[in-house]
């Protein structure tokens, strides 16, 4: 059986404006949109309050010249980092179709200018080249929440709190980290507050001043008298991250789902075999829509109306966060709450494991009383039912850390014997070979890897050509 499992460079190979980059970019020119400017007064209303009065005010305009800030695919993409990579994409797709509404685009800016996370990773986008880049960003920030926790316990009275974020702290050593302050600015951790301040002149009364405390929302009912409360902010970070979420599915449903080729398509190279099942880290469906309408499961969910994107840290490192059961933010929870393909490769595990019982029933009932004819028959017959037969291709996946399960499952299926469990891995130049063989050693071990090389069950190749022949009429 042939097994392709395919990660985001797949969709890349196809000129599919699928990086991390593209998203940013796109959304960068759509903030940048002159539709008249957001109101002032965001923060009163709730994002999907906003988004019920932008629809109401759209359906007034029925029958009426709608307000022209649609955007094509040129003006979407006039803020890329990647020209080259675009100019390919508009020579094999028909960009001409695609087109954002002048609705939809104004509700875009309202969720980016309303999304902590969006805002925070705009500001650190020269820093996140990758999604596992992007990944890593979240870690950061939970690390911080980590530590926060941590030092507001310390604090016992809340009247005090206000002096952990305070320049003027009279104990310098107990106060928030400028970086880590920086941090949470992006999630509204802190707010101004209005305080009375004793004049220096003994004569004259107190007189309001203001200063930097707790953001009171992330406080037991919302007053700091009544102490910060972990789960709120978390729960507040969960929200905000399924927000930017549901941003990116739209990217992909409005344009990268919207790209429709414009020529033939077909993947070229001596040792490619198409393939019986494939097994995607991707959101998008490119093999189905482009080649062949295969099997395909959806490990990390998929976009569309009713998406299940799955999009987090692979762990959480803090036991602070494990006690605070801040899981929400794992791709293993997401997994399982939204209920994607996360059964992988579990018949061929069982297959396994059942094979190795049979080997121990025969050794056990037979043993050295069995007549060696019979019992070189037994083994060959265990050895033929031991055989898997499975072909994996690996395209575009980084094979890095956050996905390690998945990766110790296909290299396990040889652990006792070989079981005719055969993996190629695609690669798109000879750095990102060194990468990709830098990463499996780290997850496996020199000796698996090695071993792999040396009896060819492993193999590193070039990526397949993608040949985009003659138009479509």
């Amino acid at each position: 059986m042939n097994i392709l499992i395919v990660g985001n460079g797949f969709d890349l190979s196809h000129y599919l404006p699928t990086k991390y980059d593209h998203f940013m970019d796109v959304m960068s020119a759509i903030e940048g949109k002159n539709t008249g400017g957001l109101p002032k007064n965001l923060e009163e209303m709730k994002i999907d309050e906003w988004l019920n009065l932008i629809d109401k005010t759209f359906q007034k305009r029925e029958g009426m010249e709608q307000p022209p800030h649609q955007m094509n695919f040129d003006e979407l993409f006039s803020k890329i980092r990647d020209p080259n990579f675009i100019e390919k994409t508009k020579e094999f797709y028909l960009t001409e179709n695609i087109e954002i509404c002048a609705k939809n685009i104004v509700k875009l800016q309202y969720r980016l200018e309303l999304n902590c996370w969006y805002q925070y990773f705009k500001k650190h986008v020269e820093e996140i080249k990758t999604w596992i880049d992007f990944e890593q960003k979240i870690q950061e920030v939970l690390k911080v929440v980590a530590k926060i926790v941590i030092d507001l316990e310390k604090i016992n009275n809340p009247k005090k709190i206000y002096e952990y974020f305070s320049e003027h702290t009279k104990d310098g050593n107990f106060r928030i980290k400028e970086k880590n302050s920086k941090i949470l600015n992006f999630f509204n951790f802190t707010a101004e507050e209005e305080y009375y301040q004793q004049s220096i002149n003994l004569g004259r009364p107190p007189y309001k001043s203001t200063r930097v405390n707790l953001n009171p929302r992330f406080c037991h009912g919302e007053s700091i008298l009544n102490d910060f409360s972990p789960s709120l902010f978390l729960d507040f970070l969960s929200n905000q991250l399924d927000d930017f979420i549901e941003i990116f599915n739209l990217y992909l449903e409005l344009i990268v789902s919207n790209l429709n080729r414009n020529c033939d398509v077909n993947i070229r190279s001596e040792d490619w075999l198409y393939p019986d099942k494939v097994y995607s880290f991707n959101y998008t469906n490119t093999y189905q829509r482009i080649h062949d309408n295969v099997a395909v499961d959806f490990l990390h969910g998929s976009s569309g109306e009713e998406q299940n994107i799955v999009l987090g840290v692979s762990d959480l490192n803090d036991e602070s966060l494990k006690k605070l059961k801040a899981f929400g933010f794992t791709k293993y929870h997401q997994k399982l709450f939204n209920e994607t393909d996360y059964l992988f490769l579990d018949s061929y595990k069982s297959d396994v494991a059942r094979h190795k019982r049979k080997i121990e029933y025969f050794e056990k009932d037979f043993g050295s009383h069995d007549p060696l004819a019979k019992k070189f028959e037994r083994q060959n017959l265990m050895e033929l039912e031991s055989k898997l037969n499975l072909n994996f291709f690996i395209w575009g996946h980084s094979l890095d850390l956050s996905d390690q399960d998945y990766i110790q499952d296909i290299f396990s299926l040889n652990d006792d014997i070989d079981r005719n469990v055969r993996v190629t891995v695609y690669y798109f130049d000879k750095l990102a070979k060194f990468i990709l063989l830098n990463n499996l050693l780290a997850i496996l071990g020199k000796d698996k890897v090695e071993h792999w090389m040396k009896n060819k069950w492993l193999q590193f190749k070039p990526n397949p050509e993608i040949k985009f022949t003659e138009a479509i009429l």
